[in-house]
Order: C-alpha cells, then structure tokens, then sequence
C-alpha cells in the first residue's frame, strides 16, 4: 500500500512539474511574439544593434513590415565598430532579407535578394544551411515582425 501511494505522488509531482514547466517556455514564446527585431536585438546583442541603428535599419526593424534578420558573431561585429557609414550600411544590409523566413524555406539553390539588393546564395550541405558560404547557426527566433537566424560568420557585400 505505502508503495501505491508512492507512486500516485511521484506521478503527480511529475506531472506538475511537466505542465508548469510548458508554461513557462509558452509564456516566453509569447513574450517574443509581441517584441520587434529592433527591440529584441537592442536586449540580446547591443554591438549588432549599434550598427543596424549607425545603417539606419532600425526604423525598418522596429516597425511592422516582416523582416529576417541574419545576426553574424558579436566578435566579428567588433571589426565593423569605427568604419565608414558606408561600409557599415553595405554590411548590415546583407544581413536583412524582406519576408519573415523560417530555416525550411531556405532551399538549396535558392537567391535570397537583401535590404540592400545584394544575392545571397542558399546552399544545403547534410544538417548545414550555408548562406554565401556562411552556416546558419540557430535558427527561427520568432517574433512580431519577422524571425532572426544566427550566423557562423559575417556576411561580405
């Protein structure tokens, strides 16, 4: 009987801590869901948000239309910090693509056209998507105005 009872209780514990614990992250994906590009790149990589703000992306960022925003490595990031207006603009511009795009719509053999009408080559390789040569790194942030994907590297106008 004192094992019975064990078990009902191990099995309710578990099953709260399940169901609190999905609460949780559905709280989070909703929190997400009603930030911008804009606001979710000042919280997350303020060295990013410097330069899309220096580009002058962020009112595109912050409003309404949908965006997918390609985010390169704070580290590689540090190198753009100082250059001319110009260089900092072509860069980040090949960082934005118009259309909230998810990891699935990046097929291989498709040319992405960016903010600023560059290409982007998509390249499949086995589990890797290579953007120009540069891998996806973590894919599909969900948020109001588009989704953000990580990037290995920097992307070269």
């Amino acid at each position: 009987m004192k094992s019975k009872l064990y078990y009902i209780y191990l099995g309710i514990v578990l099953f709260l801590a399940f169901f609190l614990a999905d609460k949780e992250a559905v709280a989070q994906n909703t929190e997400l869901q009603r930030t911008t590009i804009m606001q979710y790149v000042i919280n997350e990589r303020p060295v990013l948000a410097e330069l899309l703000t220096t580009a002058g992306m962020a009112p595109a960022l912050s409003g309404s239309t949908a965006y997918t925003l390609l985010m390169p490595p704070d580290a590689s990031l540090q190198e753009l910090k100082g250059q001319p207006v110009e260089k900092i603009r072509a860069v980040m511009a090949m960082h934005l693509v118009k259309g909230a795009l998810s990891a699935t719509d990046f097929k291989e053999g498709n040319r992405l056209q960016t903010y600023g009408s560059a290409s982007l080559n998509v390249c499949r390789k086995k589990d890797s998507i290579l953007l120009n040569g540069v891998q996806l790194q973590a894919t599909d942030i969900s948020l109001r105005n588009g989704k953000v994907h990580e990037l290995g590297g920097v992307l070269q106008p």
